[in-house]
């Protein structure tokens, strides 16, 4: 039997391009080396507890945002429920503690009351960002081909071309003086994993709509329920998905187009088209079956910067963490307003001066928690650096020190936190390296640097004819927003192809 489309992998990108796929009547097939869905966005249990591998929140959840418009056209809302949220995170500096919600104009007037002398730059500023997503609606919504679009944006959309040749740090600062203001209305930042004097302006404003314009919204259950609905859908649609099958090798027709897929049980499977939920380094540098090609890809893709890991603390409570402290669902430590030196820290492992993001998932749905208990996710930026070398002796002795560490630093806002700990599980780079294969358990892909965002993107198209990259190292980029889009537009090329 030969599928319209093998698909590698049922992380979000491949989910999604899978979903669309099989709603449009093409004959699919899934196939993932884990036994769920949801890749570095998947949920896992212990005694009771749910907890979110990776997710935090995800932009454009609520009714009228991208992402739930994407279910809804799928079918996917009657299966789920959502929960909707009402703020989006308590966010805390040494000398501010605010909570942030979803309407732009409060928080305008939040930052005018906390900083009036920089009030007219602040009009300005949102001003700019209004601008530019007026012409990045119009860019994306443009009936012209991609060429002709890029041809005439320096004309007609200045501000696009403007936010991709800086950083949002540079952006920023053309307006607001304050540092203290600029690290504040940058805060974002932690979302995309590099500080601002290093990060994409046209990326940030991206994501930064997305919570600061619109409500979002979580999945009761969690997000492992809306994988499994797509996954079930895909399978109503007649597509079909396989678990615990790898993909070993891409068989190509004299490496001009695809021929089929080679799975570690030995298995092939034809297809007219794949898409690559896989990361873009092992699909194009070992999957292939083209050494020369395979060769090229690797000189390319060796110069380009992959971004942060992370380690995170998944904590099961004895009772809710309201009750020493966790006033929202979403904490933002930072602890000074030099996002550089606190991105440093994290890197460094200097827990008293890095960044944390504080979770509590139950907060907005109880049922992930085992009635009258709690739970609480840490997470701090890490490189794979830091433990790749370890034995696992050492290893297992330095990722207990590393959580000691963090749970101490979180008890400054959280008091007792410590003495109310029924589970504990922990993730290092090489966790995420090990679960998803992710190269040095990078978490965003390829780093949105100015250099490697927006069209200097890793495009979705590849050398072989019918192979397509979806996911994070790909455009538009890490996130799960990001990988929904990216998705639908693998799927979108496929099709193409496919007519």
């Amino acid at each position: 039997m030969e599928y319209d489309c093998i698909i590698i992998g049922a992380g979000v990108g491949g989910l999604s391009a899978g979903l669309k796929l099989s709603t449009l009547g093409k004959k699919i097939l899934l196939l993932e080396k884990q036994p769920v869905p949801g890749g570095f966005a998947t949920t896992f249990s212990r005694k009771g507890f749910i907890f979110e591998s990776a997710i935090h929140c995800v932009d454009e959840l609520s009714p009228g945002g991208w992402v739930r418009g994407f279910l809804e056209k799928h079918n996917i809302d009657k299966k789920i429920e959502f929960i909707e949220l009402k703020d989006f995170a308590r966010i805390i500096y040494p000398g501010h503690d605010f909570v942030a919600d979803f309407n732009p104009d409060h928080f305008l007037q939040l930052l005018v009351s906390k900083f009036p002398q920089e009030e007219a730059g602040l009009h300005k500023l949102f001003s700019a960002f209004d601008k530019f997503f007026r012409q990045f609606d119009r860019f994306s919504e443009s009936p012209l081909p991609d060429v002709l679009n890029l041809l005439i944006s320096p004309f007609v959309y200045p501000f696009i071309i403007n936010t991709s040749t800086c950083s949002i740090g540079q952006f920023v600062r053309r307006y607001i003086s304050d540092k203290k203001l600029n690290a504040i209305i940058t805060d974002l930042w932690r979302f995309m994993g590099l500080p601002p004097d290093s990060l994409s302006a046209l990326y940030f404003l991206i994501v930064f709509r997305g919570y600061y314009y619109h409500h979002t919204a979580y999945i009761k259950g969690g997000f492992g329920r809306l994988f499994q609905a797509m996954v079930e859908e895909i399978g109503e649609n007649g597509g079909q998905s396989r678990f615990n099958t790898a993909v070993k090798k891409i068989i190509t027709q004299k490496g001009r187009r695809v021929k089929s897929v080679i799975t570690d049980q030995g298995e092939e499977f034809r297809a007219k088209t794949i898409i690559s939920n896989a990361n873009a380094i092992d699909t194009l540098t070992e999957f292939i079956d083209q050494p020369l090609l395979a060769s090229r890809y690797r000189k390319k893709l060796s110069a380009m910067e992959k971004s942060v890991s992370a380690f995170q603390i998944y904590l099961g409570l004895d009772q809710p963490a309201q009750n020493f402290g966790m006033s929202h669902h979403r904490i933002s430590v930072n602890p000074g307003y030099d996002h550089r030196v606190s991105f440093d820290a994290a890197l460094r492992q200097d827990y008293s001066h890095c960044l944390l993001e504080l979770t509590d998932h139950s907060q907005l749905d109880p049922s992930l928690v085992p009635k009258g208990k709690g739970s609480l996710v840490i997470m701090t930026y890490d490189l794979y650096a830091n433990w790749a070398n370890l034995n696992p002796q050492d290893y297992k002795k330095r990722k207990m020190e590393v959580v000691q560490s963090l749970i101490k630093c979180s008890e400054k806002y959280l008091p007792g936190l410590s003495k109310h700990i029924e589970v504990l599980e922990a993730a290092t780079p090489r966790t995420m390296q090990r679960y998803v294969s992710s190269p040095q358990g990078a978490i965003y892909g390829f780093s949105q640097t100015i250099a490697q965002a927006g069209i200097n993107r890793l495009s979705q198209k590849t050398a072989i004819h019918g192979l397509f990259l979806t996911g994070g190292w790909t455009f538009p980029g890490g996130g799960v927003h990001a990988c929904f889009v990216s998705g639908e537009s693998a799927a979108d090329l496929a099709l193409k192809l496919l007519k």
